[in-house]
């Protein structure tokens, strides 16, 4: 199903988007990032996500919502609880609050669930707002509208601590040949949960799988991948989990 859904929205790139105007609001995620779980229903095509998308931007603009952007994340190995993630990349906490209570008390969110009715739907039990803070900035602009990702949750083995992880982000600052578009944050829960928290979440970005690739050959061949699992264990895995996205609003 990932792999459809994913089809579905290179298609409404190719067919919706010009690349030469594609701002890169997500190599810049000022402030705050919200990821919304989504489900693909019975009538789920690429043109009807085309179409919901032009809604849905539409209805942003009309409530005058402050955002920096939004993409959509499908992950490249299927997953029970979603089958893609909708990220709004809000310029303030006040932004977002402002326009969600707009687009619940305004009968915005009426309208928008009867045009999704049977091609998609969202559950607001699992909407997680994160405060993201950059520790390497990408090279270039991309202007490509697609992009990679990678998330890492972790927790610090035994007699580690978030000093050791500044050390590990210092030490990762030194290499200067990844790939021009490669970046990452790490990002803060800004929500209560009953799961227990791990110590830090972790996000690595490229403009492609190429990219990514060649830049984890370039880290593997140092000696920081060992410093990394000294460091800390992440989950389900050491691998991450990994996304291809699509920019939806710039």
């Amino acid at each position: 199903m990932s792999k459809i859904i994913y089809c579905s929205i290179a298609i409404l790139l190719v067919s919706c988007s010009n690349e030469s105007q594609i701002n890169n609001e997500q190599s810049n995620p000022k402030n705050l990032v919200e990821y919304t779980w989504m489900n693909v229903g019975p009538n789920f095509t690429a043109e009807n996500l085309a179409s919901l998308i032009d809604i849905w931007n539409n209805m942003l603009d009309e409530m005058g919502c402050s955002l920096n952007g939004a993409n959509i994340l499908t992950p490249k190995v299927s997953n029970e609880a979603y089958d893609f993630i909708w990220v709004h990349l809000w310029t303030s906490l006040k932004a977002r609050d402002d326009c969600w209570e707009t687009w619940t008390t305004k009968n915005y969110q009426s309208s928008w669930d009867g045009s999704i009715d049977g091609i998609m739907n969202y559950d607001l039990d699992n909407v997680y707002l994160f405060k993201p803070t950059t520790g390497r900035s990408p090279k270039k602009q991309n202007i490509s509208g697609t992009f990679v990702n990678t998330f890492y949750f972790c927790n610090f083995n035994n007699g580690y601590s978030v000093t050791d992880l500044d050390i590990y982000q210092k030490e990762l600052l030194k290499i200067n040949s990844f790939s021009d578009l490669h970046w990452y944050v790490t990002l803060e829960p800004m929500f209560d949960s009953d799961e227990p928290q791990v110590d830090f979440i972790w996000l690595d970005l490229w403009g492609s799988e190429a990219d990514k690739i060649s830049d984890q050959k370039i880290w593997q061949n140092t000696d920081l991948p060992s410093k990394v699992n000294k460091m800390a264990s992440c989950s389900p895995s050491m691998e991450g989990v990994s996304f291809m996205g699509t920019v939806i609003r710039r």
